[in-house]
């Protein structure tokens, strides 16, 4: 899986619960926020040093167990409350957020993890960072941090081959290529005498030891 496709998976997860409020990509000094706004942000993606390697079939692929947090802001305008002496506005973008971590510990999502391959857990607990602003009305936030975990793939000598080149069973398992249609990155990576380019020796690591890393 790339950075790109686990971005647009969990994107539209997190984007299912979230049906009253806009969810965005963004950095949070950078964004004015408009309650309810659910912001999210990915740290730095850490890999294994070396990848599981195995040859199938004549070709070789390359596993590599990767993890990278994931920041989740909410902005709420909180909840209006009805009291003797008048109407005050209630915050509650920790308790809300807390409601989202249980729609995070659910069946559902497990499910959702084990059909894309991915790993979901929270990392340390829900911060409540309202403040005040411009010395004159509150801005109601809360925080969280949960660690994703997913396999990033490449294929044959150079690694020039990518999961859009990697034919998967269902198990999701590679069994073959088709660099057929191979591109260069957007950025202008690769070239196609490398994408042509067959394995030589290599040392052999069972790829079914990718779920032990996790």
């Amino acid at each position: 899986m790339t950075i790109n496709q686990l971005k647009q998976v969990i994107f539209l997860h997190i984007s299912a619960y979230w049906g009253g409020a806009t969810v965005v990509w963004g950095a949070t000094d950078k964004v004015k926020p408009l309650a309810p706004l659910v912001v999210l942000r990915l740290g730095t993606v850490t890999r294994a040093t070396q990848p599981i390697t195995q040859m199938i079939s004549g070709i070789v692929f390359s596993a590599y167990p990767s993890e990278v947090p994931l920041q989740i802001d909410l902005f709420t305008k909180g909840n209006t409350v009805d009291a003797p002496e008048g109407q005050y506005t209630e915050n509650t973008a920790e308790s809300d957020l807390l409601d989202f971590v249980n729609y995070l510990d659910s069946t559902a999502t497990i499910e959702w993890s084990n059909k894309n391959n991915i790993g979901l857990s929270l990392m340390g607990g829900v911060q409540d960072l309202s403040e005040i602003i411009n010395d004159s009305r509150w801005q109601y936030r809360a925080m969280a941090e949960i660690r994703l975990t997913f396999t990033q793939w490449a294929a044959e000598y150079n690694g020039v081959l990518t999961e859009a080149n990697i034919i998967f069973n269902d198990a999701g398992i590679p069994v073959g290529v088709n660099n057929a249609n191979w591109q260069p990155t957007a950025s202008g990576g690769g070239t196609e005498e490398l994408a042509r380019v067959k394995s030589g020796a290599f040392d052999e690591t069972p790829i079914n030891q990718i779920q032990e890393e996790y």
